[in-house]
């Protein structure tokens, strides 16, 4: 009988701290980075194993990395919809996105809604991240830099204002 207690309690902690490892293993983090890839399969899970929850078709569109778990990064889009996409199909090199309840999003040349207009942008429409200050983030579209405001656009930090 003590034997057979010893092995039940050995099983339990054995398989509790398996539990507590593997949870260990999933990191929570906080950044941005983009879609790699033209097309890349969103994932209800670390792996390839799991089933696809959704497909995003559009290359350097912004994501939020909410936490990393071995090769597999689980994203959350602009929507607030998450699931996990392989590292590879990540790049680290930033983009923005436009995304307001305005129907029409402004493109200053200086960080001034006096400055000139540099383009007249709808939502959706991705740039190439280069710095935020104060309340405005400056991207590059169509090979012209600009300034847009923070509130306008999805991909940047809260801390960088």
């Amino acid at each position: 009988m003590i034997r057979k207690s010893s092995f039940l309690t050995f099983l339990i902690i054995f398989i509790f701290s398996q539990n507590v490892f593997a949870t260990q293993q999933i990191q929570e983090v906080n950044y941005f980075a983009s879609l790699r890839s033209n097309e890349t399969n969103i994932r209800s899970g670390p792996g390839s194993n799991y089933p696809v929850k959704f497909t995003f078709k559009l290359r350097n569109l912004p994501v939020k990395i909410v936490s990393e778990y071995d090769n597999w990064y689980e994203i959350e889009d602009y929507e607030k919809n998450r699931g996990w996409v392989a590292q590879n199909l990540i790049t680290k090199k930033r983009h923005l996105m436009t995304f307001s309840k305005k129907n029409i999003v402004e493109m200053y040349a200086k960080k001034d809604t006096n400055s000139r207009i540099i383009f007249h942008l709808e939502n959706y429409v991705i740039g190439e991240y280069l710095k935020c200050e104060d309340l405005w983030c400056a991207l590059k579209i169509n090979d012209k830099k600009g300034w847009v405001l923070w509130s306008d656009i999805y991909g940047a930090d809260n801390f960088e204002i």
